[in-house]
């Protein structure tokens, strides 16, 4: 029995090894044409196959003489199927290996050699010919992912047969020293171009450059170019500032254009060559002329014409237009006696760096009373339209600057779209009139005014507090407030052991309780209670009403009734009734509404404000 168990799982370990050797890795290589003339290409196709997926890298290229290597591609995929209930699964990896012969003769492919697992695999040689012309005239167009028939970028599949180039074209050919210069670098091509890499610029001297477009891809548009059609992308455009007169080379682009021809294939291209005529200035520059070359306008205005002493004048001056903004510089203002006149600040708004707004602003402190007829802004350029030089003369400037106060010295600083100036301090001689703040009465009654804001603030601030966090210790509080309004005089009397006390509260009571919950004073204590009980009181206070009531009504007709005692005792049940009607207005919100439309009741705010 031992035995027969042993030979069962001896043919179930033999079982699973053939399993796991049905599960085999294939290598296979193959070539599209055993026979190729100088003008095709040679497809080598690697091919690998197993049951598992597969993570392989493309292994490196045979390296066979008479055969450029130009490029790899790689592919994959798997497929399952299912055969009489029995799942099975395979994956392939491809790699196709794209060469261009370089001369004719027979060659010998070596074979791959691969280790996939712990097995090494070896693939055979391949012979293939060289020969001058193709074997046959129908082409042998290999599968090509990038190919699209509907494309219009489609030229046609060889790239000898095509054209492509990149040409240089100067907006302008003849400009001035300083002038800006575009200069436009295109692909005019009749192929298909995938991409254009720009690798480096070789300069010439004589210029300076900025960039001023460079696309992210290609946008082709049809042309006609030396009488044939091509489709044109622009590469790059910059703006060159000549230095030198003469004629000065322009900067060749030197880059790699990617070809989709059967594959990838990469060729080394650069700008064809082009010139400037670079003439000098003409003489008679005018003395404001810094540099400034192109097509301006000019505008000029001023903050204000009437300042305070002490108190900036800005002057804000606006050229607009094209030309090199980069290479002249904001002019200074003329000299002024009896001002300070700053360096100018410029904001640019330029679109690439040569057309848009320079805006400059001047900044003009007076440190003199009295009426001033500044030097107007001068600014003088070469107009390139009219080849001539132009100027702008702004208007004289008329100032009037008035006696001020310190308060000058802080002009502007609520103005923050203007350009802010550092003053220096204003001699105090300046001031001859101006008297210390300090030692005017209504600067200290002002400080009176806002010290007794400051604490009324505070006290009700912390009133507000304590009835929001104890409000059982703010009616206490208020209530002694309330005695002191509306029941003093009773609470004089009680002091005094007085009868008297007896009607001095109840008609204190009956005038709180007109004038914070709108009981008439003529009702009577039946009458007042069903006021109260309509706005909601609750009936405990009522009852504590009504027994004060009928106990200052008893008072008030057998006199004598009651001794000294009673009366404090009175005295202290008039304060506990005063704090549970001002708890019961706290917990209406301060105030209250009468129910039933009754519209006597109405909130007494001013109670409020007073306690």
């Amino acid at each position: 029995m031992v035995v027969k168990k042993r030979l069962i799982a001896l043919a179930l370990a033999l079982m699973l090894c053939a399993g796991l050797g049905a599960q085999g890795v294939k290598v296979l290589s193959s070539v599209n044409k055993n026979v190729i003339s100088m003008a095709e290409q040679l497809q080598l196709t690697l091919k690998i196959r197993s049951d598992h997926s597969l993570k392989l890298s493309a292994p490196p290229a045979p390296q066979v003489p008479g055969l450029i290597f130009r490029n790899v591609l790689s592919s994959s995929s798997s497929s399952t199927s299912i055969i009489n209930g029995k799942i099975s699964r395979e994956h392939s990896r491809t790699f196709t290996y794209i060469f261009n012969p370089s001369r004719k003769g027979k060659f010998t492919i070596p074979g791959f050699t691969l280790n996939i697992g712990k097995r090494e695999y070896r693939t055979r040689d391949i012979v293939i010919e060289v020969v001058d012309r193709p074997q046959s005239s129908t082409p042998q167009y290999s599968p090509d992912p990038f190919y699209s028939p509907f494309t219009q970028n489609y030229y046609g599949r060889s790239d000898r047969e095509g054209d492509s180039r990149v040409v240089c074209l100067p907006e302008n050919q003849s400009v001035y020293v300083g002038q800006p210069a575009l200069i436009h670098y295109y692909l005019y091509t009749n192929q298909w171009v995938g991409s254009y890499n720009l690798e480096s610029e070789k300069d010439y001297g004589g210029y300076g450059k900025s960039v001023y477009e460079q696309p992210t891809s290609l946008d082709y548009e049809d042309v006609s170019f030396n009488g044939k059609r091509y489709k044109r992308a622009l590469l790059k455009s910059m703006v060159l500032y000549p230095q030198n007169t003469g004629r000065l080379q322009v900067p060749t682009l030197i880059g790699t254009m990617r070809l989709l021809d059967y594959s990838f294939l990469n060729r080394d291209v650069q700008s064809s060559p082009a010139y400037l005529n670079v003439k000098a200035l003409p003489a008679g520059a005018p003395k404001a002329f810094t540099g400034a070359v192109g097509s301006f306008t000019v505008s000029q205005s001023v903050s204000q014409t009437q300042p305070s002493l002490g108190e900036a004048v800005t002057v804000t001056v606006k050229i607009s237009g094209k030309g090199n903004f980069s290479q002249f510089t904001a002019p200074p203002w003329p000299a002024q006696n009896g001002f300070q006149i700053s360096e100018p600040m410029v904001q640019d708004k330029l679109s690439t760096g040569i057309e848009g707004t320079r805006t400059i602003y001047y900044t003009l402190l007076p440190q003199q009373t009295g009426e001033f007829t500044l030097q107007s802004f001068q600014f003088s350029w070469f107009d390139t339209a009219s080849q001539s030089y132009r100027s702008y003369r702004g208007p004289a400037l008329k100032l009037k600057v008035k006696q001020a106060n310190v308060l000058s010295y802080f002009s502007g600083i609520l103005q923050p779209d203007k350009p802010k100036t550092l003053n220096p301090a204003v001699l105090k001689a300046s001031y001859p009139q101006f008297r210390f703040y300090t030692r005017q009465p209504w600067y200290w009654l002002a400080v009176a005014v806002i010290l007794l804001s400051l604490a009324v603030s505070g006290f009700v601030a912390r009133e507000r507090s304590l009835k929001r966090r104890d409000p059982a210790a703010w009616a206490q509080k208020s209530s002694a407030r309330v005695l002191d309004k509306y029941l003093r005089k009773a609470t004089d009397k009680a002091r005094e052991m007085s009868g008297e006390f007896y009607p001095l509260a109840e008609t204190g009571l009956m005038d709180y309780l007109g004038r914070n919950y709108g009981v008439s004073r003529g009702l009577s204590t039946a009458e007042a209670l069903d006021v109260l009980r309509s706005k909601g009181v609750p009936q405990d206070i009522l009852r504590q009403l009504e027994d004060f009531f009928l106990l200052c009504q008893k008072a008030r007709y057998m006199p004598g009734g009651l001794d000294a005692t009673a009366i404090q005792d009175s005295l202290s049940r008039l304060r506990s009734l005063v704090q549970a009607l001002i708890r019961f207005k706290n917990s209406q919100g301060g105030g209250w509404r009468g129910r039933k439309g009754n519209s006597s009741a109405e909130p007494n705010t001013r109670e409020d404000s007073e306690l």
